[in-house]
C-alpha cells in the first residue's frame, strides 16, 4: 500500500514532471465544461437546419481527443506519475468517453432529424452540472490535499446519473404515448446516447474516488 509516502514526498517535491498530468487533466475537464455547456445552450434554442452545434461537438470531440494523446504521451515518457499508470489510463479513457458521448448524441440527434423533446435539454443540463463535479474533483485531487470536496463533488455526480435514469424512463414513456414508430425508436435511441453520457460520467467518479481511498 502507499501508506509509507513520507520519503516519496520529499521525492516528489524534486520532481515536478508528475504536474504534467494534473495540468492535462484540468485541460480535459476545462475541456469538457465547456463542450457540455455549449450543447446544453445549443440544445434549448435547437434548429434542425442550423449545423453550428454539431460541428462546435466535432471540434470538441478532436479536441479530446488530442489532448487525451498527449496524456498518453506523457505517460510512455514520464517514468515517475502522480498515481498509477493503471488509473492515469482509466481516468483519462473516461473522461474521453464523456466526449465521446456528447458528440455521438448530437450526431444521432441531426442525423436522425430528432424532434426537440424536452428531455433532451433535461439531460443536458444534468450533463453539464456532472462536467463541472468532475472539474471540482479534479482541481480537488491534486496533491491530494482535499480528499472530502473530492468525496462530495462524486456524490452529486452519481445523484445526477441517478435523475438521468429516471429522466430516461419518462422520455421513453411519454415519446411511446406518441404511437408513432419511426419517432419512437429515433427519439428513444437519442435519449439512450444522452444517459450513456452520464454513465460515463459516473465511471470517472467512481475511478476518482478510488484513486482517492488508495492515496489521500
Amino acid at each position: 500500500n502507499h501508506k509509507n509516502m513520507g520519503i516519496g514526498n520529499i521525492f516528489r517535491a524534486f520532481q515536478p514532471k508528475d504536474k504534467i498530468f494534473f495540468v492535462l487533466f484540468e485541460k480535459v475537464a476545462q475541456k469538457l465544461v465547456e463542450m457540455s455547456k455549449e450543447f446544453h445552450e445549443g440544445l434549448k434554442d435547437f434548429d434542425l437546419n442550423d449545423e453550428t452545434l454539431l460541428n462546435k461537438m466535432s471540434d470538441y470531440e478532436h479536441e479530446m481527443d488530442d489532448l487525451t494523446h498527449e496524456i498518453f504521451v506523457q505517460l510512455g515518457e514520464n517514468f515517475i506519475t502522480p498515481f498509477d499508470r493503471e488509473d492515469i489510463n482509466l481516468l483519462t479513457s473516461g473522461l474521453d468517453d464523456i466526449a465521446d458521448y456528447i458528440y455521438a448524441s448530437s450526431k444521432y440527434i441531426y442525423l436522425y432529424k430528432s424532434p426537440e423533446v424536452k428531455e433532451y435539454s433535461e439531460f443536458s443540463l444534468l450533463i453539464y452540472k456532472s462536467c463541472l463535479e468532475i472539474q471540482n474533483a479534479i482541481k480537488n485531487l491534486k496533491e491530494f490535499k482535499n480528499p472530502a470536496e473530492v468525496k462530495e463533488a462524486c456524490i452529486k455526480i452519481n445523484s445526477f446519473e441517478n435523475i438521468a435514469d429516471d429522466v430516461l424512463s419518462q422520455g421513453i414513456v411519454s415519446v411511446f404515448e406518441s404511437n408513432d414508430p419511426i419517432k419512437i425508436i429515433k427519439v428513444k435511441s437519442v435519449l439512450e446516447y444522452l444517459e450513456t453520457v452520464t454513465d460515463k460520467a459516473e465511471d470517472v467518479a467512481n475511478t476518482i474516488e478510488n484513486i482517492v481511498i488508495k492515496y489521500a
